[in-house]
């Protein structure tokens, strides 16, 4: 299956956990990349797991983009 895109892709999608389904959600992983990961700067600032990468942080591979999404 391809993914679906909405927008720019974050420049850190290769290095991303989330991005490469590395860690299980309870949300469609397709939607959360459609949200965080595909739509553009605006919404990259919104990722709590982009905000780490880009400030050169350890990322804890159990990270989540918002608070408002739920591990499985």
């Amino acid at each position: 299956m391809t993914d679906r895109s909405m927008g720019r892709l974050c420049k850190h999608a290769g290095e991303c956990h989330v991005y490469n389904g590395k860690v299980k959600l309870k949300q469609p992983l397709f939607l959360v990349k459609n949200i965080y990961c595909n739509n553009g700067f605006r919404w990259w600032q919104k990722c709590a797991v982009f905000e780490k990468f880009s400030s050169g942080l350890a990322v804890d591979e159990s990270m989540l983009p918002s608070e408002d999404l739920r591990p499985e």
